[in-house]
This record gives C-alpha cells, sequence and structure tokens, in this order.
C-alpha cells in the first residue's frame, strides 16, 4: 500500500508543479491522505 500512496503523492505534487504555497500545499496533503 506504500506503493501506491507514493504514486498518489506524485501524482498529486504533478497536478501542484509550481506550487508556492508549500504550506497550504502540506496542509491538503494531509487533509485528503490522513
Amino acid at each position: 500500500s506504500a506503493e501506491s500512496f507514493n504514486a498518489k503523492i506524485k501524482a498529486f505534487r504533478a497536478q501542484f508543479r509550481g506550487v508556492k504555497n508549500v504550506e497550504f500545499f502540506l496542509y491538503r496533503l494531509t487533509t485528503i491522505f490522513a
């Protein structure tokens, strides 16, 4: 399941490539996956 989790993060990061607000990005990451 860790590999699929990594794949989801990679896809998510690809969507948000160039995001300037890293804190907001990390917040979204935790709200989606936590």
